[in-house]
């Protein structure tokens, strides 16, 4: 599997991803039951991102996300690679084995995140699909 060549790079595959995740009408509701705030820290590339699904959500979405966001307080903080990241997104690595193992670090609310694992599991196939819309199929873990 292919490392992202930048934060850039990075960037685009999320945030199509978070705006189709956020926005489907079977994963949405699910996660917007949460009412969480969750900061993820990212390396190789450095990146953060911060999902709300405490304040209201911008129309047509059930929650909403900031790149880059290091200011806005969270409930829970999780950080890792970007490489873990993407395996995780693919199905290939289970969170609490990811916590358990050190790939995964995790301070603040940590139950409440670990609820939301049964409600993402759908985003999956999309993140694969995202990957290869892209034309991102190097970072598509056999």
């Amino acid at each position: 599997m292919e490392q992202f060549k930048d934060d850039k790079e990075f960037y685009r595959v999320f945030e199509e991803f978070l705006k189709r995740v956020l926005s489907d009408p079977q994963v949405g509701p699910k996660l917007a039951k949460a009412k969480i705030r969750i900061r993820f820290n990212y390396t190789e590339p450095d990146a953060t991102i911060f999902l709300n699904f405490v304040d209201p959500p911008p129309e047509g979405m059930f929650g909403s996300y900031a790149i880059g966001d290091t200011e806005s307080k969270a409930d829970v903080t999780m950080s890792q690679s970007a490489e873990v990241a993407t395996r995780f997104w693919q199905g290939k690595l289970n969170a609490v084995m990811g916590l358990a193992s050190g790939k995964i670090k995790a301070s603040g609310q940590v139950q409440r995140a670990m609820g939301l694992v049964t409600a993402i599991r759908p985003t999956f196939k999309l993140f694969l699909d995202v990957l290869k819309e892209m034309g991102h199929e190097d970072k598509i873990v056999k």
